[in-house]
């Protein structure tokens, strides 16, 4: 996934969770990123996150929110890593893994699966299942 990052390291340091940004129509707006990207990398941040739990990750679409993991790696450009955000149902949670691995993330944050009575041995297939839709090496 990604460029290659000492991503134990990235992860010791600051790291920072991206806003979605919207325009007037209540649309998402990639373009509007680009300057929270640039100030957060010029302010020494460590690593960013796209579709984390601040960036609304569950008001998005999953369609939005692989538009935003897509303009993010874009705007980051290698300049740091990217770890992306991803959840819902486990459909929902493969696709945007394989959007955010070819994109350039180069880990996964998995928002907690939305059954609060999912038995344990369900959690760990849900991130299993994830991890092998992404691509990642084992």
């Amino acid at each position: 996934m990604g460029a290659q990052f000492d991503l134990a390291k990235a992860l010791t340091g600051i790291s920072g969770i991206l806003v979605t940004p919207f325009d007037g129509q209540d649309e998402v707006a990639p373009q509007r990123l680009r300057p929270i990207i640039d100030r957060a990398i010029a302010a020494g941040v460590h690593i960013l996150v796209s579709n984390g739990n601040t960036g609304e990750f569950y008001a998005l679409t999953t369609d939005e929110a692989e538009t935003m993991v897509r303009a993010a790696a874009e705007q980051i450009d290698g300049r740091i890593p990217l770890i992306a955000g991803i959840g819902r149902s486990i459909k929902d949670a493969c696709r945007l893994a394989k959007t955010s691995a070819e994109a350039g993330a180069c880990a996964l944050m998995i928002h907690q699966p939305p059954d609060p009575f999912v038995a344990p041995r369900g959690i760990i297939d849900y991130v299993r299942r994830v991890h092998e839709a992404s691509g990642a090496c084992r």
